[in-house]
């Protein structure tokens, strides 16, 4: 029986892999891949149509991402496949739902926000030495808050957030502390012990920040990367000064986020400033790491208690 296990993220901005081995107690970083496909482009109020070319770009992308399994050996059923925020939005996401499927063999979940969010909080502990943390998953179409006293998903994704306000950084960050108001009570910082952020603005920061060329990445160089506020401001008068194609070749920003990069981290600063914190902690373990957690457990009845970055 094999002990590998891959999960695909189709997500609003970008398609990912993730493949471990399972070691005891432990998930095994063996291998991860990242694509921009811009899957949720039109995204930005209510429902919206995937288009063709989109689609058609991030079959592609699932092939590229099931060969790189295959290489692996990660077996088929040990595989998971999933959309969040990119499907549960769009008017034909059955439709699509149905093509994944006919082309990878497994049935395409579409998690719901709080099954999202929840998988983040799972992914991200695993990675960390704490007990609890507020956990943010900033994404391309949505963001998720989780710990324990709450659990919620909102339309704030650094897509949808460039759509509505482009890089308006007072806008951006006036309208992601009223919606957070909306739902939590300020203060709620009080109940927890730090603060960790995952996702693709998150990761772009850290590797910005620590000047990591894209060719040179691996997770564990930015993984528990402390992000202070006052850099992630720095970071975004830093960024607005650039256009979009000069942004391209700024040392660790993909190219495919150089233009949704200031709104997410407008979104990051605004979250901060409303639980008052003046800091915070990156982890490469996300929802993908939650989502395989989440499989091993069910597959092998192994407690999942944390990750290492390589197999012996």
């Amino acid at each position: 029986m094999s002990s590998r296990f891959g999960t695909v993220d189709i997500g609003s901005n970008s398609l990912r892999f993730l493949a471990v081995e399972r070691a005891s107690g432990l998930l095994c970083y063996l291998d991860s891949g990242i694509w921009t496909i811009r899957l949720g482009r039109g995204l930005r109020d209510g429902e919206y149509v995937i288009q063709e070319d989109v689609l058609s770009m991030a079959l592609q992308t699932v092939e590229e991402a099931w060969k790189r399994l295959d290489a692996l050996h990660v077996p088929l059923n040990n595989r998971v496949i999933f959309a969040t925020e990119s499907l549960r939005s769009s008017s034909n996401a059955h439709e699509i739902a149905d093509i994944v499927e006919k082309k990878t063999g497994l049935a395409l979940r579409i998690l719901d926000g709080r099954q999202e969010a929840l998988y983040s909080y799972r992914g991200a502990l695993l990675g960390m030495d704490v007990n609890d943390a507020l956990v943010f998953d900033l994404g391309g179409g949505s963001l998720e808050l989780c710990c324990k006293n709450f659990n919620v998903s909102l339309p704030l994704g650094a897509i949808r957030i460039k759509a509505s306000f482009d890089e308006d950084t007072v806008a951006i960050k006036s309208h992601v502390r009223s919606k957070l108001r909306e739902v939590l009570k300020e203060g709620s910082m009080m109940q927890v012990a730090e603060i960790i952020g995952v996702g693709g603005t998150s990761s772009t920061a850290a590797m910005i920040l620590k000047g990591i060329p894209i060719k040179n990445y691996h997770p564990s160089k930015v993984h528990a990367t402390r992000i202070e506020e006052k850099d992630i401001e720095s970071l975004i008068e830093f960024l607005k000064q650039m256009d979009v194609e000069t942004r391209r070749h700024l040392t660790g920003l993909e190219p495919g986020r150089a233009d949704i990069i200031v709104s997410g981290l407008c979104v990051i600063s605004a979250i901060l400033e409303f639980f008052g914190a003046d800091r915070y902690t990156h982890s490469e373990c996300d929802l993908l790491w939650g989502v395989l957690a989440d499989a091993v457990t069910e597959k092998d009845a192994v407690d999942v208690k944390g990750i290492c970055w390589g197999v012996n």
